[in-house]
């Protein structure tokens, strides 16, 4: 089941605080100006190393590969971090002229400045800028988890229609970044794996009262949603979770279904997976959402059953979850 607990907020270095102040502290009009405390983020599990992942975002070469036509960086600092998108535009108009570096750590986390579009010219014409966290942390050799938090925005609403641009287009960087995936070429009996039962969901009349119910005579540990199910993996022995959660008898969260209960299943590469059903002609109702706490999308048995297709992230998820029964 989709949590919408808490917001992801990183919690940034030290000196990337410091280089941020710097950098702002250097811009003339600095003072004058207030910040909202809106920003954008977006996280992803990537198939791909962190040498790879860390090299695409930092490198000449593999910036090319997924973000922009061209780019001139300097990885250090207050060098440059110009991404060139139109390139038969003037100079000044091709892209992210005049951003920087702001600060780094290897292969942990870079920040950089970030300007306002060409299309929006008003405001490209001022020169203002954000700015941009990319954090890196890797999950295993051939994992890496990326979150993009994009913030410094102005307390003006003349920079929601930039806003709402960067938070589509955030999106469609990741989406050309996972096409580098290795996935895809995972042996067909690797990509079909269901590895649990992740969730049990079901109808009731009364979703409070029946939470209340199996918390005072089943023992279980209820929170808004039900209960947590905390166990161990037999091989690696870290933590596996499987939500338990009442429905209201009207809810639409299972439709196209009629049935009065949904199995949440805990997969592995998840998009390898899709991929199999959809050439093995599976009705698929819906595109992959990509949360914190993992990856999720829905399918159809031949009997009319929905199902929801789960790739966790056990880490993230013990962070937000809330009644957990052991």
């Amino acid at each position: 089941m989709k949590l919408n607990l808490y917001p992801h907020i990183p919690r940034y270095p030290a000196i990337l605080v410091l280089m941020t102040l710097i950098f702002f502290s250097d811009q003339s009009h600095a003072q004058q100006k207030v910040f909202s405390n809106r920003q954008i983020v977006k996280h992803q599990i990537f198939f791909q190393s962190l040498n790879d992942v860390w090299s695409r975002w930092t490198t000449h070469e593999g910036l090319k590969t997924f973000f922009g036509k061209d780019n001139q960086i300097e990885l250090y600092p207050n060098g440059a971090f110009e991404i060139y998108f139109l390139l038969d535009q003037p100079k000044g108009m091709r892209g992210s002229e005049d951003c920087k570096v702001l600060s780094l750590l290897p292969k942990k986390y870079f920040s950089f400045s970030w300007n306002v579009p060409p299309n929006f010219t008003e405001l490209r014409k001022s020169k203002e800028k954000t700015w941009v966290v990319v954090e890196f942390d890797s999950i295993n050799a051939k994992q890496t988890a990326v979150t993009l938090t994009h913030l410094g925005w102005p307390d003006d609403e003349k920079w929601t229609p930039v806003f709402n641009y960067f938070t589509e287009s955030w999106g469609v960087v990741f989406r050309n970044l996972s096409k580098y995936d290795e996935v895809l070429a995972l042996p067909a009996d690797t990509s079909r794996k269901v590895s649990g039962i992740g969730g049990v969901f079901f109808k009731c009349k009364d979703p409070k009262k029946i939470k209340a119910w199996y918390g005072s005579n089943l023992g279980l540990n209820i929170d808004d949603y039900g209960t947590t199910f905390e166990w161990r993996q037999s091989d690696d022995s870290s933590k596996g979770y499987t939500q338990w959660s009442p429905f209201s008898s009207t809810t639409k969260y299972f439709e196209p279904s009629v049935k009065e209960f949904m199995i949440n299943y805990r997969v592995l590469h998840i998009e390898a997976l899709l991929e199999k059903l959809k050439q093995s002609g599976v009705t698929i109702t819906d595109q992959i959402e990509t949360y914190d706490y993992g990856k999720f999308v829905h399918i159809m048995d031949p009997e009319g059953n929905k199902i929801e297709l789960w790739e966790p992230n056990d880490h993230e998820y013990n962070k937000i979850v809330g009644g957990v029964t052991k």
